[in-house]
């Protein structure tokens, strides 16, 4: 029989070759949130009449927490979905007897993995409701936890700890992700660093993997170029993170894009990766899509609505014009809650209307594709690792799968384990399949996967790094998050791989006599 290490090699040179036609294979699976259905023949599309199709949809913009007559909470946040769907099936309803749209919005259902996670203990699965929106990003509102002014003491200290618990267990982790606050004034009332430091902490300690800026209810509008907002995007970038910036107008675009600028033509950080809340409220400005026509810069549709939406899709279409990317690769879906409500319901009826001027995979790009791609790594903290890795590889049953996550549900049933995050992979950037179709799914890859726990008998973090090879095979990859070559992308692909990862899965593979044998190893692992 081969070693691990030839069996390894010739999966990798598969894989290699596999993931050269893309458009063909890094569909994903037919298992996500929205369901819709083709109204009529699409020829250009090979679409037919009746042909259903699944979009994962990710809110990229959603507030927690309190502030003044605004409360929401994860339970909330489900209730709203739940009632986001309800309206949607109802308003889809007179647009179809105006013949407006060209796929019917006809049911919802949830990622298997998300609906075993919330049936694991009897008090989550009450909560098991308003499938419609899969992911969401969360952060604080100016809420009634933050404090102003307080020396030496970040304002939304207690807010970030807040959202990390929110984000970080069981079983809500399934389905947010989890961004901070910070306010650069901070410097303003003692150590000149709080702001950074407290960027630091939420990154490297609590694991959240974005930042959200307000200049106007900070009231730093005038200083946004200035350096303490500089230092601030500056460490953000430095450590991975996408920064939403709220923006209420195009003079706020031009400051938010001129700082870009400044801190891409000074090299020394990452280029950051912006997006411009409620595209600055100015969908017929083109101050907004020359600051979209930048390579870093994304608008996010929250608070839109009514005839601002077709200005915004329309115009993007026909001005956003690159070799590096496609227009439909800026625009990322919001929902604005709770400071909005069912408004987000016409961004989602326009992308399936006959006006929309994309094709299905343009929808599930703004859907949620983009916002994963801004992202783009899965849940980790910075610690020392504290247990060796392995790499495994056994053959794909059709249970082999199923049998990991009823292990992993087990787990959680009995309190052995907290489960962090499920981050699912994606496609190279630029490689979203052109048509998602019926039998291929949308682009995620619900079958290759991180899961990310902390087994509750020490405090290791660990990734449980799932992959299907081809061949009939299935890898199960175990590192500590905080090992040097733990990966830093989800992007399925090879290409994507740091060279030291690469280097240690080729020279490490280890071949199991089967699927039960992989369980007995897990099962170990989270003991």
């Amino acid at each position: 029989m081969p070693n691990a290490a030839v069996l390894w090699c010739t999966a990798l040179n598969v894989q290699k070759q596999f993931m050269r036609t893309v458009d063909e294979h890094l569909s994903g699976e037919k298992s996500s949130m929205l369901v819709v259905r083709a109204v009529e023949n699409i020829p250009e599309y090979g679409i037919k009449r009746e042909d259903e199709f699944s979009f994962y949809i990710v809110d990229a913009h959603h507030h927690m927490g309190r502030e003044g007559g605004h409360q929401n909470t994860p339970s909330s946040a489900y209730e709203f979905y739940t009632l986001l769907w309800f309206e949607l099936k109802k308003a889809a309803e007179e647009r179809l007897e105006s013949d407006l749209l060209l796929f019917e919005p006809v049911g919802t259902r949830p990622v298997r993995f998300t609906e075993e996670v919330f049936q694991a203990r009897d008090s989550w699965s009450s909560m098991a409701h308003g499938w419609l929106v899969d992911r969401t990003i969360v952060f604080p509102f100016t809420d009634d936890y933050s404090k102003v002014g307080v020396p030496d003491s970040p304002s939304f200290e207690i807010s970030n700890n807040r959202i990390s618990g929110w984000t970080s267990r069981a079983p809500h982790s399934t389905r947010f992700i989890g961004f901070c606050r910070v306010d650069p004034n901070d410097a303003k009332y003692g150590e000149p660093n709080i702001a950074l430091r407290e960027i630091e902490r939420c990154r490297n300690v609590l694991g959240l993997r974005g930042l959200k800026l307000h200049p106007l209810a900070q009231l730093f509008v005038e200083e946004i170029e200035q350096k303490p907002t500089l230092e601030v995007v500056k460490r953000a970038s430095e450590l991975s993170m996408p920064i939403v910036f709220d923006t209420r107008n195009s003079k706020t675009i031009s400051r938010i894009a001129n700082l870009i600028e400044s801190i891409h033509s000074a090299g020394k950080a990452p280029q950051p990766s912006v997006i411009l809340a409620h595209c600055g409220m100015s969908p017929g400005s083109q101050v907004l899509y020359e600051a979209l026509s930048r390579p870093s810069i994304y608008g996010d549709t929250s608070s839109l609505h009514g005839n601002d939406v077709p200005v915004l899709f329309e115009t993007a279409e026909e001005t956003i014009h690159s070799d590096a990317f496609r227009w439909s690769e800026k625009l990322i879906f919001g929902s604005d809650y709770s400071f909005l409500t069912t408004q987000a319901i016409d961004v989602i009826l326009f992308l399936l209307s006959r006006e929309f001027p994309g094709t299905p995979s343009d929808i599930q790009r703004i859907l949620g594709g983009n916002i994963i791609g801004v992202i783009n790594e899965p849940f980790h903290t910075q610690h020392d690792a504290r247990m060796k890795p392995r790499h495994l590889i056994t053959e794909l049953h059709p249970t082999t799968q199923e049998r990991i996550r009823k292990t992993l549900c087990s787990q959680l049933t009995t309190g052995s384990i907290e489960l962090l995050s499920i981050d699912y992979m994606i496609p190279p950037k630029h490689t979203w399949p052109r048509i998602p179709t019926p039998s291929n799914g949308n682009g995620f890859h619900f079958g290759d996967l991180f899961i990310t726990v902390q087994p509750k008998s020490e405090k290791s973090e660990l990734h449980i790094w799932l992959r299907r090879l081809p061949g009939d095979l299935v890898s199960v990859t175990l590192m500590d998050t905080g090992s040097e070559i733990s990966p830093q992308t989800l992007e399925l692909a090879s290409g994507s791989m740091r060279l030291a990862l690469e280097e240690w899965l080729f020279e490490n593979a280890e071949r199991l006599a089967d699927d039960q044998e992989l369980i007995s190893i897990l099962d170990r692992a989270l003991a």
